[in-house]
């Protein structure tokens, strides 16, 4: 293999930030870009240089493509995985994995049956700041971690979610925490130790148009007796306030703070002096105005050409991947049932679909 060959599925926002960095990639080839908006396909593929398409079926059926980089919905990010791989290629989809559980498992069983490979996009844990915080700490020099805290304090107007009828549903977005913090859930994770509880609240208090929640406050525990507590919003006032996370150990403190996880705000490590770091990717900024995560996504795409050419490690594993959805399905079935939700899930959890909930704004 002298290039992987990759079909960028979705010209949205996203979409876009994909193409670019494909572009530029040494290794890495578009062949084709697909929406189903023609004036959006068409444009993808002027951008890249290539062929563009309306039909997904196209891509399933070109045999040029090795990669398909899924750029679409949340909600659609399952199923375009499991077609993919079933049309013997490779898949890689922006977060989260899946709404659910289940999709999640059946992404899980294809990619084992098929025998091709399933990507995650978790491009903050290369942020400079996260990367030096995830190497003292397995080093062991912050001690024993007790607590994590993240706070996502960030801002989603009216025009956001009218700019696209896909976003604000269950079906498709599936909400703030889905949507604009499962980054930081992966961090938490990542950062943690194995959780066994989640306790969560959700609400929806400044956008009633809206299917999903806007506010939320997750607290997870985990098998050593740390904690981790997250709170997150998408009704900041005017603009984004904050992205940050902390984490307190018996011989350290660090917080990464800034808006995006791109500052190391404080530093207090036995024993080791405060690191200086490069300069990080700028936040995506999309239409709008509105911005989100670091955009590493030149790093993310060049771990499956790495993957694929030269047999390196995946930065994301399957079970990585999956456990992210469990901790924010468990989430919502805590906030809508008001209790404690132990983990694994099990029975009737395990079947729980955010796409069939009770709208936030329906809820008593």
């Amino acid at each position: 293999m002298d290039k992987v060959r990759f079909a960028v599925v979705g010209y949205g926002n996203i979409g876009r930030r994909h193409v670019y960095f494909l572009d530029q990639l040494e290794g890495a080839e578009i062949v084709l870009v697909c929406d189903k908006i023609e004036e959006k396909a068409r444009d993808g593929g002027e951008a890249a240089g290539c062929k563009w398409t309306t039909d997904l079926q196209n891509v399933l059926d070109d045999p040029k493509i090795d990669v398909v980089d899924i750029c679409t919905p949340s909600g659609m990010h399952a199923e375009m995985c499991i077609a993919s791989m079933e049309a013997g290629k490779h898949a890689i989809s922006e977060k989260p994995m899946a709404l659910n559980l289940s999709e999640a498992d059946r992404v899980i069983e294809t990619q084992k049956r098929t025998q091709k490979r399933y990507f995650l996009v978790k491009q903050n844990r290369y942020n400079p700041p996260v990367a030096v915080l995830k190497d003292v700490m397995d080093e062991g020099n912050i001690g024993d971690i007790f607590l994590i805290t993240s706070d996502v304090f960030w801002n989603r107007r009216r025009s956001y979610y009218d700019d696209e009828d896909w976003r604000g549903t269950l079906e498709f977005d599936g909400g703030a925490l889905f949507t604009q913090s499962s980054h930081f859930v992966d961090l938490i994770l990542w950062l943690g130790k194995r959780p066994v509880r989640v306790e969560a609240t959700m609400e929806n208090r400044e956008h009633p148009y809206i299917e999903t929640e806007d506010l939320g406050s997750m607290k997870i525990l985990f098998d050593d007796g740390s904690l981790a507590v997250m709170n997150y919003t998408t009704a900041t006032f005017q603009k984004n306030l904050e992205g940050s996370i902390t984490v307190l150990g018996t011989k350290g403190s660090v917080k990464i703070g800034g808006k995006y996880l791109n500052e190391l705000s404080e530093w207090n490590v036995d024993g080791v002096d405060k690191p200086d770091l490069p300069p990080g990717s700028p936040p995506n900024t999309y239409k709008g105005g509105y911005q989100g995560s670091m955009s590493n996504h030149d790093k993310v795409l060049q771990n499956v050409i790495d993957v694929l050419m030269d047999g390196k490690e995946a930065k994301v594993s399957m079970g990585e991947a999956r456990l992210t959805v469990e901790v924010m399905q468990a989430a919502h079935i805590s906030a809508l049932e008001r209790r404690p939700v132990d983990l694994p899930l099990t029975g009737s959890e395990l079947e729980f679909d955010i796409k069939k909930s009770i709208p936030f704004p329906s809820r008593k």
